[in-house]
């Protein structure tokens, strides 16, 4: 029996060990840093830079995320964006704040990376008419939200921020898969010339 329940914690650890494949890291300056590489053969630089920033224009609202620079060389694009944090309460989960990141895209030929990161979130509070606004002058990068955030809320932003992160990964690489990502400039017709001195 003792092996039986033994056996049996260790396929649970496992199977966790198996799902948490995907996780938030630190990067060389302490930050935390959702970081992927994807290789997609055959295509081109150009093709994978244009289908970034077409990304980067049109997947989400501008108030969500929106492109900040490109790059001169047509290898790298950042983005700002935002995402809502719930917080946990004794009835259910409330808008506890916001949180905003940077993404970073960078292409090469047949393969490109991606990265979110400088996470800061800004708490919300409710006014005297009931509605949520910001709280000025709160804002906190995610590496200190530690030591302001109670423990259950700072636990359940770290896993809002890995699941709003893998679901803008996903978004980016249905955009980087498609093939007429951009729009073409419509062709200007060809207008008939007319000369008003012969008739």
């Amino acid at each position: 029996m003792k092996k039986i329940l033994l056996g049996f914690v260790g396929l649970l650890f496992s199977s966790g060990a198996f799902a948490q494949k995907d996780s938030l890291a630190f990067d060389e300056n302490n930050k935390y840093i959702y970081y992927k590489t994807v290789d997609q053969p055959g295509s081109i630089t150009d093709s994978l830079y244009s289908r970034g920033l077409y990304f980067l224009t049109k997947a989400y609202p501008k108030k969500v995320l929106k492109l900040a620079k490109a790059d001169k060389d047509g290898n790298a694009l950042t983005g700002t964006g935002i995402f809502l944090v719930n917080k946990k309460g004794l009835m259910g989960n409330s808008e506890g704040g916001e949180l905003s990141y940077t993404l970073k895209v960078e292409v090469k030929d047949g393969k490109y990376r991606y990265w979110l990161t400088d996470f800061v979130y800004q708490p919300y509070q409710r006014n005297r008419y009931g509605n949520v606004e910001h709280m000025h002058g709160k804002d906190v990068a995610l590496e200190k939200a530690s030591e302001k955030l109670s423990k259950v809320d700072f636990n359940a932003c770290l896993n809002q921020v890995l699941s709003n992160s893998k679901h803008v990964g996903d978004n980016l690489k249905a955009y980087m898969l498609k093939t007429s990502s951009l729009e073409k400039p419509a062709e200007v017709k060809k207008v008939k010339r007319v000369s008003t001195k012969e008739w």
